[in-house]
């Protein structure tokens, strides 16, 4: 996956969690009788859906940091292949 792909992705992700929440609080906002009742986790909750995509980002460029960095380790360090002697064929 190229960088702008990935960026692409992350900024649906990001769009939609956003969208999500604002709509949750323009709710609030406008008086809507099911969310006035719930207000602490109409917050929590607009909270929770855009913390989600920052970790998940933060740790999708975590995990593709290592690998990355355990390819460059181990493709520079050649392995030693041993040696079972002379063969007499």
């Amino acid at each position: 996956m190229t960088v702008t792909a990935w960026l692409k992705a992350r900024g649906v992700e990001l769009g939609a969690s956003l969208c999500t929440a604002g709509v949750l609080i323009a709710g609030l906002a406008v008086g809507v009788p099911f969310l006035r009742d719930r207000i602490p986790e109409t917050f929590l909750y607009s909270f929770c859906c855009v913390s989600a995509v920052l970790l998940r980002a933060v740790l999708d460029l975590t995990v593709r940091g290592t690998v990355r960095l355990a390819r460059t380790v181990y493709a520079a360090a050649p392995l030693s292949v041993p040696t079972l002697g002379p063969t007499r064929a």
